[in-house]
């Protein structure tokens, strides 16, 4: 059993054990790829969630923004926004290999078309070699728009450098069935949680428990688990756990104050009695 697994499990059963009283909160990150014109239940699903809890989603209308702005993605992020939620964009970069000036033509597109947070930058380069590329990636969005927010996905750990770059990382998104193979980066405990995600698919419902509920012990502090598979289709629909995972993501504060146990309150109890006493002969 790999260190970050060990970490989870022993995180999810903790959080199990003292109950979310005491517990960190883990924002879900939902690649939302499906259409909202077409997936109109789903879409209400994650505004609602959005008025509960701390909630980010990914749009990729079309393999990023597309030809043109689309009313039925206009009129979900502005809910969902509206609701508590923010909304990321999504851009590809081909692992450094794709041209700048396509890449910041497809970002002007987006911010003149859609109300957003941030973007989500997908095959981010592991390597300090690339930091360049990113860098100005970086600069030109926040140039822009100093309040947006940047989310990196290298899908693995980095170069430290990237951090320097991005808010978040994503450092490991992949199979279930692979979970046992990622080492966390040693530089990860030295930062806050919100710097670090992770993406999870083809998961079942008792994997999707142990990575939310021990993600803020690993130090994760935006987490996505999915039953959906890699091909086509993934990100193309809520997992079907989907109302069990918002439970499991619940911030602390939300959480009710549990009694105390009978043997405290008795304990409690004897003492104010005791002080009365004494009071009372004194």
């Amino acid at each position: 059993m790999t260190p970050l697994k060990r970490t989870l499990m022993l995180g999810a059963s903790a959080w199990l054990a003292i109950g979310t009283a005491n517990a960190t909160d883990v924002e879900l990150l939902v690649p939302a790829y499906f259409y909202p014109g077409t997936h109109t239940a789903e879409w209400t699903q994650l505004t609602d969630t959005a008025a509960r809890q701390p909630l980010s989603v990914i749009i990729n209308p079309d393999n990023g923004a597309g030809s043109a702005i689309d009313a039925s993605h206009s009129a979900a992020i502005n809910a969902l926004r509206a609701a508590g939620g923010k909304v990321y964009a999504y851009v590809g970069t081909d692992w450094a290999a794709r041209s700048f000036s396509g890449l910041t033509q497809e970002i002007d597109r987006y911010l003149d078309w859609y109300a957003l947070d941030g973007f989500f930058v997908d095959e981010v380069s592991e390597y300090a070699a690339d930091l360049g590329y990113f860098t100005q990636l970086a600069d030109y969005v926040r140039d822009a728009n100093p309040s947006l927010g940047l989310i990196g996905n290298p899908g693995t750990p980095t170069d430290i450098g990237y951090l320097n770059i991005f808010d978040t990382l994503v450092i490991f998104e992949e199979f279930a069935h692979n979970f046992d193979q990622f080492v966390a980066p040693a530089y990860q405990q030295q930062y806050d949680a919100s710097r670090f995600g992770i993406l999870l698919h083809g998961a079942d419902a008792a994997t999707m428990q142990s990575v939310i509920g021990g993600a803020p012990a690993a130090n994760f502090g935006y987490a996505f688990v999915t039953d959906g598979v890699h091909n086509d289709n993934l990100w193309q629909s809520l997992p079907s756990y989907w109302d069990a995972q918002t439970l499991a993501a619940l911030p602390a504060v939300t959480a009710p104050v549990p009694e105390p146990a009978p043997a405290a309150m008795l304990l409690g109890g004897l003492a104010v009695l005791a002080a009365f006493l004494r009071r009372k002969h004194a």
